[in-house]
């Protein structure tokens, strides 16, 4: 039950902390759940495409700091933040209780703090408490931040109608960026051969500034989207 709780209680916190962000028109909580339903639904497309593209590039794997980085960036990064973002432009983007720019940051969150939490449940009985607090301070928040970036974008987008396919894209390929680098330095800290040329303090280092930058990104953009806020 321990393990259960703290592999959900990150995910439900940030979420509890964007709704209480959300200062003009509070979102319904029937949506809001709905989209935390369909990020935990997400991560079944985001895993069979993992595992089907995984192991055909282990077949190709002579390269090792090219697989690894198109592992982290197309594999996991676009493979999961794209499942995230069609959830949330085939769900709630197209509702008329999307209604703010702020509600981009909303959904976006909702969904993949589904996505998260489902993840983080399977990481945390897996490997025990050690990770379980790691990922509650790191993984889950990081998860939020990219978020927080694709939904900024996705409330311009909603009220930028000639510029909405740009500023959709955007937000995507921002949060597959820092996803991808934050998950590029963890995957080489794992193998021996790389960590033989870079250090693994240089690597945790590359992982931790890939998620402070897209932490202090994502609480610019609420700070941005709250005070430009409106409703249609």
């Amino acid at each position: 039950m321990f393990l259960l709780a703290l592999a959900i209680a990150p995910g439900i916190a940030i979420c509890l902390f964007i709704y209480s962000k959300d200062k003009y028109e509070k979102e319904p909580l029937v949506s809001l759940a709905i989209s935390f339903f369909l990020g935990m639904l997400s991560t079944v497309p985001a895993l069979i495409i993992q595992l089907l593209v995984g192991d055909l590039l282990k077949k190709n794997s002579e390269h090792i700091i090219l697989w690894y980085a198109f592992f982290a960036y197309i594999v996991v990064a676009l493979n999961e933040e794209g499942c995230k973002f069609l959830m949330l432009r085939l769900y709630a983007y197209p509702k008329k209780i999307f209604n703010e720019p702020f509600d981009g940051i909303v959904y976006a969150v909702m969904v993949s703090m589904g996505f998260a939490t489902v993840e983080n449940i399977e990481y945390v009985y897996q490997y025990g408490i050690q990770t379980g607090f790691i990922r509650f301070f790191l993984s889950v928040p990081a998860h939020a931040a990219f978020a927080v970036l694709m939904g900024y974008y996705a409330g311009l987008a909603k009220f930028n109608p000639s510029k909405s396919t740009w500023l959709l894209i955007k937000g995507l390929l921002i949060a597959v960026f820092f996803h991808g680098s934050f998950d590029l330095c963890i995957f080489l800290q794992q193998n021996r051969e790389v960590t033989k040329y870079i250090s693994t303090g240089l690597l945790s280092f590359g992982a931790f500034a890939s998620f402070y930058v897209a932490v202090r990104l994502a609480m610019r953009a609420i700070r941005l989207q709250r005070s430009i806020n409106y409703k249609v």
